[in-house]
């Protein structure tokens, strides 16, 4: 029976593969009948993963496999049966990458982008429903009233919701750099900019708002039209970014969901 490894230079390990084979990778075919190790390495694969792997995968044989495997990497000459294999899965790869522009080339990548993506697509919302709690406040006439504390809690946790956004975009937009999608490093920078923009202007604390004359140091009172369109104004910055960041997580999920699945 044949079975396919792919070597992960990232975290130094072989795992099985069914189904894909790329051009990056650095594959193991094992023949556990012949007890033979065909290696093959992708046209864009690099020396020194080959390195690596091929390190690893003696150290495997070495410390738990039970017969000694013969190694042997493929280059001109491939065992027919091999050869039909392989030209099967890189067809079936191959046709798959014509019909979508893979942007990201390695799983790493692709795997905490995705995480990355999540968060990033989580933490807004919980910045406009922290936001919008202030909805909820006692209200007396035309003004709402909140206790000092309570306020400032309000602006701390919007504060760091959407400061801890920013600090998912930084390392989504590095990462966007790295493998060079342009789509992703033009929304990752507006984001950041957008985060910076909106933190500067919370950080205005108590100055947001001109509170009402019957206002104290710990009671304030505020007009509902002037918290009306404060909301209307973060909330509508935040969806600047926050409906794109839908789309793109979306895309990027469909995209990419068959090597997040199957290479977990």
């Amino acid at each position: 029976m044949l079975k396919i490894f792919i070597y992960y230079e990232e975290q130094d390990k072989w795992v099985e593969e069914h189904s894909y084979l790329l051009s990056h990778d650095f594959a193991a075919f094992i023949d556990e009948d012949a007890q033979i190790i065909y290696l093959w390495n992708g046209p864009q694969s690099t020396r020194e993963r080959l390195k690596k792997g091929t390190k690893a995968l003696h150290e495997i044989i070495n410390n738990y496999a039970e017969n000694r495997f013969q190694v042997i990497n493929l280059q001109e000459k491939i065992p027919s049966d091999l050869k039909s294999r392989l030209e099967k899965i890189l067809k079936i790869t191959k046709k798959e990458e014509e019909v979508v522009d893979y942007h990201y080339s390695h799983f790493f990548t692709i795997r905490l982008h995705s995480i990355f993506s999540i968060i990033c697509l989580l933490l807004p919302i919980i910045a406009l429903i922290i936001l919008n709690s202030s909805l909820y406040w006692d209200s007396i006439g035309n003004n709402y009233i909140v206790y000092a504390n309570d306020y400032n809690n309000w602006l701390s946790f919007t504060f760091m919701s959407l400061l801890a956004s920013l600090i998912f975009f930084i390392p989504q937009l590095i990462m966007a750099v790295y493998e060079y999608d342009i789509s992703i490093i033009v929304f990752s920078s507006t984001s950041i900019i957008i985060c910076i923009s909106l933190l500067l202007y919370l950080q205005q604390g108590i100055f947001l708002f001109q509170f009402q004359e019957q206002s104290t140091q710990s009671l304030f009172y505020i007009a509902k039209i002037d918290l009306y369109i404060f909301l209307l104004l973060v909330s509508l910055v935040i969806l600047l970014f926050e409906i794109p960041n839908i789309i793109k997580t979306i895309n990027f999920l469909m995209k990419y969901k068959k090597f997040i699945i199957f290479r977990l």
